[in-house]
């Protein structure tokens, strides 16, 4: 027990540091690609591998984002994901769809799975986990209105260019507790157009998250929870969020992206397996003048586990 207990901290220290090493070595970056979501603790797979199967529930969510509504061109992002333990429950698997559409640019990316975790006491766990799939990316850059129409860089448009990636996790977690680190994009790669300029390229996001929740009073827990999120020679993004769980029925909570935006939410059990949910927010910055917000719709289902009494991992708290 003990050798075990040695190798999974050393294996705790050494991920983090593979992550620092990987930044340290990343090429310039120049913008950061993954969506970001108010309601991100229900689509934490798009980014944490680690996560996959964590609850103990065979879960299916769907996500839809309908950002800076007014504004032309703005982004729409829908994430569909599905994940579960499988019958030995120390392994878990995962798909997720991520389509997003932002003025002339789609991306589509299609993601496989899979984790496993070891007890490293009486109601902790350590995950490790793995992702694998694509990028798909099209880009009508001929439509766009440019000052430059000799700009080899919206010449073409890029038609359906698959780039294929992987991307690792970990995660610390109990029932009442998470913290976690993730790369879900480990390639850099690039699409160039006919005259050798790069157009696209894609960036190694970093994340670290976490999440708490206690009992705050009768049928009242309270849980505060943090995503950020850091690339080279960009500006870091951090999600703070704060919730209330009432009769674990309904969740009501806050959002705040620092300098970027804030909004509210609420979530509620339709029943104990269907949960639906709402979120709302509004920017910081200047552009809020020319938008009416940014709407966030979720549909999550808990398929019934026979053998669930028999799993030890986070409740669907997270």
């Amino acid at each position: 027990m003990k050798d075990r207990n040695n190798i999974i901290r050393g294996l705790c220290r050494l991920l983090p540091g593979i992550m620092l090493m990987l930044i340290w070595v990343s090429p310039d970056l120049h913008a950061q690609q993954d969506p970001v979501f108010n309601q991100y603790m229900n689509n934490l797979l798009t980014v944490q591998p680690a996560y996959a199967g964590m609850s103990g529930y065979v879960n299916a969510s769907a996500l839809s984002r309908i950002q800076w509504v007014g504004f032309d061109g703005a982004p729409v992002t829908t994430t569909i994901t599905i994940n579960g333990p499988l019958k030995k429950y120390n392994i878990g698997v995962g798909f997720s769809l991520i389509n997003d559409k932002a003025g002339p640019v789609k991306q589509l990316g299609v993601y496989a799975d899979y984790s496993f975790r070891i007890l490293i006491d009486n109601d902790q766990y350590v995950s490790f986990g793995i992702k694998g799939g694509f990028n798909r990316y099209e880009a009508l850059l001929t439509e766009l209105g440019v000052h430059d129409p000799n700009d080899p860089v919206t010449a073409f448009d890029i038609n359906k260019k698959y780039l294929p990636n992987f991307g690792v996790g970990m995660m610390w977690h109990s029932d009442n507790f998470f913290l976690g680190l993730s790369c879900p994009k480990i390639f850099t790669n690039k699409i160039n157009s006919d005259s050798g300029a790069t157009v696209y390229m894609e960036v190694r996001n970093f994340y670290g998250m976490g999440g708490f929740v206690f009992d705050v009073a009768d049928n009242v827990k309270f849980k505060p929870t943090f995503l950020a999120r850091w690339s080279q020679n960009t500006p870091a993004i951090v999600d703070l969020s704060a919730n209330l769980l009432f009769f674990e029925r309904v969740w009501v909570g806050a959002t705040y992206r620092l300098q970027n935006s804030y909004g509210l939410l609420f979530q509620a059990f339709v029943n104990k397996s269907l949960k639906l949910g709402y979120a709302y927010d509004l920017t910081t910055f200047q552009p809020a003048q020319f938008n009416a917000g940014t709407h966030e719709f979720l549909v999550s289902y808990d398929f019934p586990y026979k053998k669930r009494r028999y799993c030890r991992f986070t409740p669907r708290y997270f």
